[in-house]
């Protein structure tokens, strides 16, 4: 054999490695493109879940601790002017009526899907 010939297989050996090769990684990263996006779906749905029971136990908090300074005002003022249930009553209702209106305003706030992005004018 020459040394050309000896080269050339050299050459073809090398290229057949390089493709081999070549073909391995391409299959990882699709393979690890396909974890990512799976990934990235999980994460996704995982952190709506959590923004979902964070916004519920936020809404929660509100009425139960309206509700709770209403009733307790209330309670005592009855206490200090030796009143019935009058202004128990009262504060109790406006206690569940400032909970509520917390509520609607936590329910109206616009979502990151209902943004509009905003447009600056030159």
């Amino acid at each position: 054999m020459s040394y050309e010939s000896e080269k050339k297989e050299e050459s073809e050996k090398k290229d057949r490695e390089l493709s081999a090769r070549l073909d391995a990684l391409k299959s990882a990263i699709l393979h690890e493109g396909a974890e990512a996006v799976d990934h990235k779906t999980a994460d996704d749905s995982d952190h709506g879940t959590g923004k979902a029971m964070g916004i519920g136990m936020r809404v929660t908090s509100e009425l139960v601790a309206n509700v709770l300074v209403g009733t307790l005002l209330g309670w005592q003022i009855d206490k200090w002017f030796d009143t019935s249930p009058i202004f128990l009553l009262i504060f109790l209702l406006l206690g569940v009526a400032s909970g509520f209106w917390n509520v609607y305003r936590i329910a109206m706030r616009p979502t990151a899907a209902q943004k509009k992005p905003s447009v600056k004018k030159p």
